[in-house]
């Protein structure tokens, strides 16, 4: 459970961040950069109430990588399912392979970008499938 509820998080931020960035004209940069210092503030607040940080801290990394998620550009039209979908792989790849990473920098970024990658790549299998 606790997982979708990451899937949920991841979604939403990703969404927003692709709402802002194109929907409102507001640009990759600056959606991502306002969302992402939303949720750092409010990890921060969390920090000062004293909440169970150490749960609450892969939310929070979660929903800042969303935010590169929803930095792609606005000539492939994203249907739901995709966010969904991206949504998924993200959390999936953050579950199993952060550990992997530890030390190195980019990996929000990095597991983005797979994430996006591969709902690109289901795109073009499928409509390749197509007759």
């Amino acid at each position: 459970m606790i997982f979708f509820s990451k899937v949920i998080c991841c979604f939403v931020i990703y969404w927003l961040t692709y709402h802002l960035n194109n929907t409102r004209k507001w640009g990759s940069v600056k959606a991502s950069a306002t969302l992402a210092v939303l949720i750092g503030l409010c990890y921060q607040l969390s920090i000062k109430t004293n909440f169970n940080t150490e749960f609450l801290k892969d939310y929070f990394l979660i929903m800042m990588g969303a935010t590169f998620m929803g930095m792609i550009a606005k000539n492939h039209q994203h249907q739901k399912i995709d966010f969904i979908i991206s949504s998924f792989i993200f959390c999936t790849l953050y579950e199993h392979i952060s550990n992997m990473f530890s030390g190195f920098g980019g990996l929000l970024g990095t597991i983005a970008c797979i994430s996006v990658l591969c709902v690109f790549g289901l795109e073009k299998i499928l409509n390749f499938k197509k007759f």
